[in-house]
């Protein structure tokens, strides 16, 4: 008995350290199942608190044969959460603001002078509520966002790069909505690069990754600049940060939705969808009659 137990306290032992050692382990970033649990923890918290993602972004007009120029800025963040499935998946569920801001006294503004049109046209925020997805559990199968967590070590940085081309039905169809409309498709493209330190991401028990991201984006002309389908598009490029609260934003970002939209100042605890965006947000706001048309 006395040497059966031994060798029982000798495997529990042996058990322990292998379990241990495994929790220990470094991910491997070259590894398809640790690089998705790594992208995870960019992306939001596994620990189930919200997260946010801020950005600053200028936004340049292109029209045919002319030289880009710069017309507005952007600001704002995404407010995310990661809620653990018991598949081992997660759902991650956002909303998100953004505000345009004058080039040049950096201020918010709720109109702009159009100037192709020569008008001046009011300003509707982007109040999106949610913009949410699914991520499949690591190491499932035929998991598209798979694509999506393939980093590029580079020392101390590692990137990770998405590119997000983007076509599906306008919400705004010329015909009913000539003035806004840019045509029967949306189509635009996303592209963003995060950064992180490597060690950080290789850590085994981190439940989140601190990230600096680049932004950029080609997109069509947003409805309330009543350009129809004047042609030509938008360019947006920007930069933002990761944070774990919202009381680390800017105080003009804090300050503007704390007064317009209070709501925002944290992430959704549920998954929910349809996913809104600006154009269908306009559409709900001009079928309301919510409509500036005194911007002031």
């Amino acid at each position: 008995m006395q040497f059966k137990k031994l060798v029982f306290i000798v495997a529990l032992s042996s058990l322990s350290s292998y379990s241990q050692a495994e929790q220990s382990k470094k991910l491997d970033l070259s590894d398809s199942v640790d690089s998705y649990k790594a992208m995870l923890r960019v992306v939001g918290n596994l620990d189930g608190s919200a997260v946010f993602k801020d950005w600053d972004a200028t936004i340049m007009m292109v029209l045919p044969g002319e030289k880009p120029k710069p017309i507005l800025r952007t600001i704002g963040y995404n407010a995310g959460r990661m809620i653990a499935k018991e598949d081992g998946s997660y759902e991650w569920v956002t909303r998100e603001v953004s505000y345009y801001v004058d080039l040049k006294t950096g201020e918010i503004i709720n109109q702009w002078h159009n100037p192709i049109s020569n008008k001046t046209v009011c300003i509707l925020d982007v109040v999106n509520d949610p913009v949410s997805n699914a991520f499949p559990s690591p190491g499932s199968k035929n998991n598209h966002f798979a694509a999506f967590s393939q980093f590029d070590v580079m020392g101390n940085v590692a990137a990770l790069r998405w590119d997000v081309p983007l076509k599906y039905p306008n919400a705004l169809q010329p015909k009913d909505h000539p003035a806004e409309s840019t045509g029967e498709n949306y189509v635009a493209s996303e592209h963003f690069i995060f950064f992180a330190n490597t060690e950080d991401l290789e850590q085994p028990k981190s439940t989140s990754t601190n990230t600096h991201y680049s932004w950029a984006r080609t997109g069509p002309w947003l409805p309330w600049m009543e350009l129809g389908q004047t042609e030509g598009y938008l360019i947006y490029s920007g930069h933002g940060n990761k944070y774990h609260s919202f009381d680390e934003l800017s105080s003009q970002l804090k300050d503007y939705t704390l007064k317009h939209y209070p709501t925002f100042t944290d992430a959704p605890t549920s998954f929910y969808q349809p996913n809104e965006t600006s154009w269908t947000y306009y559409l709900k706001q001009k079928k309301a009659g919510k409509l500036k048309t005194n911007c002031n």
